[in-house]
């Protein structure tokens, strides 16, 4: 069963697939955030409103490099205005950084609440310039008076805009940073500032829209697709969730185009946002679609996990024991594939219901050290289709403080149908299980081996670098790097994960796969993250 999420002017079609769309845009119960529906063409940033202030809450510094309050939205008396307290202001100047290149095209600049209090204290004489991100030496004049007689500063109307049209109409000048610099100054009164506001035009920098699927009824959730272009300088992220409550949405996943729902299931709400950015001015995405699949027959109704010890020796292999208990129901496809996901287990032994399966036979394994992963078939005679309990026996060798074990269940009949094995994650918290690694952590990088230090890439050999990286939480990169003795990098490889066991590989070749000449070369293994770093170095010999 598939849901579509389209954005068109088209009422519900008949199809073999059940369809859900928008007639005129996105419905009330669709929340949006800075974007606008443009009929024909989708979902796609709003267009600035002229009245945007697009330098409210950005960083404002004065000439000493010091944050100044000229952009909070107030000008009141001392906290959020800034006064010179003497009458020497020549040259003073203030610069706000926009985030990013703006169109800009009027600048506004607020007295203090000093000034408004006591009017002679307003800027005699200024100079308004911008730059850009990729020039921010390069100032270029916005507007200009040398003798003003304003409390408030306004380009749009004192006529000082320095960018024009053949019509006289204001150009808008592209910049990130916008530069305000006093010209003039009175011997006896002090410069009171308020507010430095910029508008601009184009489109906002980033807005999202957000919304739900209900199901009514329990779902496996599948794969995610949707279409949107996205120009060069834009980009375009989604990420779905189950239920309807979601926040914060930062923590939760951001798909690719095509990928199997990662949240918890069954679930009867998907909820999905999509999330528009640009850093070019007049340049959106625009998002056409987005796509759910799922299947209301399940994999399993129920699935609770647990796991013994849950406390091991930091870096010692261990047998563990993981179990899981399982329900299923004659509506559900039953369980013939199982994922954990988290740690990597050499099984030793499968059991189900208490009864020893024999390997190779009713059940084979395989285990992934990069993604921190176990995998298990079971035959087709050993399917589980009623309520059922398996035991999955294997060593373990943990370095993390806390390795959380995830499973996922899944049938290879409803692979062979649909082109792909729609897995029903156990992420509920009877599911998850924690073991626990404790013990001296050890070195960030350390255990380091070489097989074959001394290599011939000419005979398909390559040394191996196996080592262990602990005291890492969270994931982070994890770089093997090759030097000449020049100190030219020729070769990098990278993985990424968490404190565990990694394997690498140099086959002697350089980025162009071309084979390198022979001599000692330098190796660097380096591991940062998490407020720590590490880092091995040693050599190797390429001989021909």
């Amino acid at each position: 069963m598939v849901i579509v999420v389209a954005f068109s002017g088209n009422a519900f079609a008949e199809m073999e697939r059940e369809v859900w769309e928008w007639a005129q845009g996105p419905t009330l119960d669709v929340v949006h955030n800075s974007v606008e529906w443009v009929a024909g063409e989708g979902v796609m940033l709003a267009r600035l409103s002229p009245e945007k202030n697009v330098a409210a809450g950005m960083v404002a510094k004065d000439d000493l490099g010091l944050r100044v309050p000229l952009t909070d939205g107030d000008v009141s008396l001392g906290v959020s205005e800034w006064v010179s307290n003497n009458p020497n202001v020549f040259g003073r100047n203030f610069i706000v950084d926009l985030g990013q290149d703006r169109a800009i095209t009027r600048v506004r600049v607020l007295p203090g609440q000093t000034a408004i209090n006591q009017p002679e204290y307003f800027v005699r004489g200024y100079r308004l310039e911008a730059a850009g991100t990729n020039d921010s030496d390069l100032w270029r004049i916005l507007a200009e008076a040398r003798d003003n007689i304003n409390l408030t500063i306004d380009t749009s109307t004192d006529s000082t805009w320095s960018v024009r049209d053949r019509d006289q109409n204001d150009v808008f000048r592209r910049g990130r940073f916008v530069r305000l610099t006093i010209t003039r100054q009175d011997r006896s009164n002090w410069v009171a500032l308020g507010e430095i506001e910029v508008f601009a035009v184009g489109y906002e920098i980033e807005g999202l829209l957000t919304g739900q699927l209900s199901t009514s009824g329990p779902v496996n959730v599948g794969r995610v697709h949707w279409e949107v272009s996205v120009p060069e300088g834009t980009a375009f992220q989604l990420a779905s969730a189950p239920g309807a409550d979601v926040i914060p949405w930062q923590a939760i996943h951001t798909m690719e185009n095509g990928e199997l729902f990662a949240g918890q299931e069954p679930v009867e709400v998907v909820a999905w946002r999509g999330q528009m950015f640009t850093s070019e001015p007049f340049a959106t995405p625009t998002w056409q679609r987005v796509e759910i699949e799922y299947d209301r027959r399940l994999v399993a109704s129920s699935v609770v996990g647990s796991v013994l010890p849950v406390t091991v020796s930091r870096g010692e292999e261990t047998e563990v024991t993981y179990r899981l208990e399982i329900e299923v129901s004659s509506e559900d496809y039953g369980v013939d594939l199982v994922r954990l996901s988290g740690v990597a287990m050499s099984v030793q032994e499968v059991l189900i219901n208490g009864r020893a399966l024999n390997a190779g036979q009713d059940y084979t394994t395989s285990l992934d050290i990069v993604a921190q992963e176990t995998r298990l078939a079971l035959d087709g005679n050993n399917r589980v289709e009623d309520d059922a309990v398996i035991e999955v026996i294997g060593n373990v060798r943990l370095l993390a403080d806390s390795n959380v074990i995830r499973p996922m269940l899944g049938n290879a009949g409803q692979s062979v149908d649909d082109g792909y094995t729609n897995w029903q994650n156990g992420h509920n918290p009877l599911a998850i299980s924690q073991i626990s690694a404790q013990g001296e952590p050890g070195d960030l990088v350390g255990q380091l081996q070489l097989m074959q230090r001394v290599f011939s890439p000419y005979l398909d050999e390559q040394v191996s670098f196996d080592f262990v990286v602990s005291r890492l939480s969270n994931p982070t990169d994890v770089l093997l790097s090759v030097y000449n003795l020049n100190g030219n990098r020729v070769r990098q490889h990278v993985q990424y994960g968490a404190a565990r066991n990694y394997q690498m590989a140099w086959d002697g070749r350089d980025e162009n796969a071309r084979i390198v000449e022979p001599g000692i070369y330098l190796f660097e293994i380096e591991v940062r993250g998490g407020g720590v770093e590490g880092m091995r170095r040693g050599t190797c010999v390429v001989a021909y």
